[in-house]
């Protein structure tokens, strides 16, 4: 992966998604939808060929 090519647009939604541990808050603070955080991950991921986050169960 080439640092240039990479959309810097999807790190602030990285950076919102670190701070709130939550694609609905994190799309509220975005002021956009929860589908729309989720297609930015997944772009975020398919960039930086790295799954970023790991699904835990509450508790």
């Amino acid at each position: 992966m080439n640092i240039h090519q990479l959309d810097l647009n999807l790190l602030k939604t990285l950076l919102v998604l670190l701070k709130e541990k939550s694609t609905s808050r994190a799309a509220e603070r975005l002021n956009t939808s929860q589908p729309a955080v989720s297609r930015t991950l997944a772009k975020l991921r398919l960039q930086l060929n790295d799954p970023l986050f790991f699904r835990e169960s509450r508790g």
